[in-house]
Formats: structure tokens, sequence, C-alpha cells
């Protein structure tokens, strides 16, 4: 994470699609309680990322690949990633498989003030 602090980034969007990627402190081991603006959506922010798209929770493999497949098709054509997003988990709510909040309502996109 600090090393990430300290790049120069241009992009309009950085997808971070493991497991508690837009947590902040106290959630990993690794970020003592306190420093609650220390995450990796943050540092991505600082850097110079327009947008991060990262997870709350512990997500599933084979959901999370649906998921991504499906969010890039709808940025790719144009959607911010926002809605990109947001059309994504209306799509996998209509599906037996992944209709269960688990396996999409763990997704955030996070935008930068620049």
């Amino acid at each position: 994470m600090h090393e990430v602090f300290g790049l120069h980034l241009a992009a309009d969007l950085i997808v971070l699609s493991a497991c508690q990627t837009g947590l902040g402190s106290g959630a990993l081991a690794d970020v003592p309680a306190g420093d609650d603006w220390v995450r990796l959506t943050r540092a991505f922010l600082h850097a110079g990322a327009r947008r991060v798209m990262a997870t709350l929770w512990s997500v599933d493999d084979w959901a999370t690949a649906a998921l991504i497949e499906h969010f890039y098709q709808a940025y790719d054509a144009g959607a911010d990633p926002a809605r990109a997003l947001a059309a994504t988990q209306r799509a996998l709510i209509t599906q037996p498989t992944t209709s269960h909040p688990f396996y999409w309502a763990g997704f955030v996109v996070s935008e930068g003030t620049q």
C-alpha cells in the first residue's frame, strides 16, 4: 500500500477484485486500527486514479469472474464505472446462482476529487 502512495498514475479506473480490497484499518492484519484513511482505494486515488472499484468483503471467485466480465462489457460500451457496476449488479440479481447480495453487493466504486 505504501508503494501505491508513491505512484503517479493517470488512470480513469483501477479495479481491485480481490477480497476486502476496499476495507480500511483494523480489517486487515497489516493495517493498525486508527489509520482509517489507509486503504488501497485511498492509496490509488491519491496516486492519481480517477476511480477505484474495490470489494468490501470476501468475494466468491466464480461470481466475481462473472461480475467482472459483465462489468467490462458495460464499461467498454461507454457506461461510466458506477453505472456499469449498477447494471452488472442488476443483471446478477436476476440469475439464480448469483441473486443473493453476497455475490454482487460487495463491490463499490469510489471516485476521487480531482
